[in-house]
């Protein structure tokens, strides 16, 4: 089922589990028609799409993971499906160098106010954890 945030138990997993190699994450996304950002802030009322939104959010999630070792390697809409059927919209896979990195992402300073576009915009996700075997000019 589609969520937008981990439970706790899922974060305790991520954070307590013992692999301290690279990780590579799979974001499957869905955008909200209309973005729908808090009364207070700037964008409030601007008639655009959820998918604008989220990509203020991944443009300075990009910056705060790059500060940490992380950085994107895909982000792109979904064209259709080739195997299977959906409703998803878009697809980023992000590579941290550990865990620990993309803890600290999220505990960037600056996260807070970027995640007010990522709730503006985001529906839902899925988001699959990989430990990459294989990801060229990474490892």
């Amino acid at each position: 089922m589609p969520a937008f945030q981990p439970t706790a138990d899922q974060f305790r997993a991520f954070r307590d589990d013992p692999y301290d190699g690279p990780i590579a994450q799979v974001n499957i996304l869905k955008f909200r028609v209309k973005a729908e950002y808090q009364p207070d802030d700037p964008e409030s009322g601007k008639d655009e799409p959820g998918s604008v939104a989220y990509q203020r959010y991944a443009d300075a999630f990009g910056i705060a993971a790059a500060e940490v070792g992380g950085r994107c390697l895909l982000m792109g809409e979904v064209e259709r499906y080739f195997i299977g059927n959906g409703d998803w919209d878009a697809v980023m896979v992000m590579f941290f160098p550990d865990r620990k990195a993309f803890i600290a992402t999220l505990n960037h300073p600056d996260y807070k106010s970027m995640a007010r576009h990522r709730e503006a915009g985001l529906l839902c996700q899925e988001l699959l954890t990989t430990r990459p075997a294989r990801a060229e000019g990474v490892l």
